[in-house]
């Protein structure tokens, strides 16, 4: 029902003068060109040719070699850095040897025989918590003064 009363209604008739019609294009105009052909003196030749490409394969062969080394300085400093730092470790073993040799204690014996020391005999040992030979106690008094 609806769709029979869309057909009938006159809103939705169109006229066909009210389609627009598309202009058509005028067509291209179309002209025979002669053949491009390089002028007299203006060619390259092959001696140039060849030249610019030797050129560019020199450059690149020059820049892929600034490139290498640039990369290789690094090693270059690591290898110098691993050599010193095995002289370094060389000196050091050789550093605590000598400590060694001259901090032991034949060494030190010889040494201080130089300077005049003496070995030391038995050690006396002090006992601060005894009275003096010469100081008497009280006890020791009255038995003095009893034998008198």
């Amino acid at each position: 029902m609806a769709i029979t009363a869309l057909k009938s209604s006159p809103a939705r008739k169109i006229s066909p003068n009210a389609i627009p019609r598309l202009q058509r294009l005028p067509d291209p105009v179309l002209r025979l060109v002669a053949d491009l052909l390089p002028s007299e003196g203006k060619s390259v030749t092959k001696a140039a040719f060849n030249s610019i490409i030797f050129g560019a394969m020199i450059f690149t062969l020059v820049a892929v070699m600034g490139l290498n080394l640039a990369l290789n300085q690094d090693a270059i400093k690591l290898h110098r850095l691993k050599f010193e730092a095995i002289h370094l470790a060389d000196l050091e073993e050789a550093n605590t040897q000598n400590l060694a040799r001259i901090s032991s204690p034949e060494s030190l014996a010889k040494k201080a025989r130089l300077l005049g020391m003496v070995p030391s005999g038995n050690p006396d040992f002090l006992i601060l918590n005894q009275p003096k030979v010469n100081e008497l106690t009280s006890k020791d008094k009255k038995v003095k003064g009893a034998k008198e």
